[in-house]
């Protein structure tokens, strides 16, 4: 991975963070600086709801235990313009059926927590040439 903002030029994304814990949400971050990108962040779905509904985000780095509602219906429901941002579910959870189970019900991609930096550039690569691919031309 390349550490620097060279990372997020050639791989731009606009990039929403919804974690509720303090301490990944900050790792999260701090990787994704170290990358050059900007995140924004919420941390409950219901904050991630009214953010994507305001703005359209390539990228959404979600906790798949977020508070106040369904984190599985908020990506269906989440969708601008008939844009809906790469959904990336965080788990700390090692069932192997998981990454079947999220993926069927609308996640794009699955990352384990604590967050590898390796893993996270490789995942936000494909998600950069998929977004660009999605990208609303005027």
């Amino acid at each position: 991975m390349e550490n620097s903002i060279n990372f997020s030029k050639a791989y731009p994304l606009s990039i929403l963070i919804a974690e509720p814990s303090h301490d990944s949400q900050s790792s999260a971050n701090d990787i994704l600086i170290q990358m050059g990108y900007k995140p924004e962040l919420v941390t409950t779905s219901r904050e991630m709801l009214n953010m994507t509904s305001q703005k359209s985000y390539d990228v959404v780095l979600m906790d798949i235990r977020m508070p106040e509602a369904e984190d599985i219906l908020a990506t269906r429901l989440t969708d601008r313009d008939n844009r809906r941002p790469i959904f990336i579910a965080m788990t700390v959870s090692g069932r192997s059926n998981f990454r079947e189970m999220f993926l069927s019900e609308g996640m794009d991609h699955l990352i384990s927590k604590p967050l590898d930096p390796a893993e996270l550039s490789l995942q936000l690569m494909a998600c950069s040439v998929l977004s660009g691919n999605r990208r609303i031309r005027s």
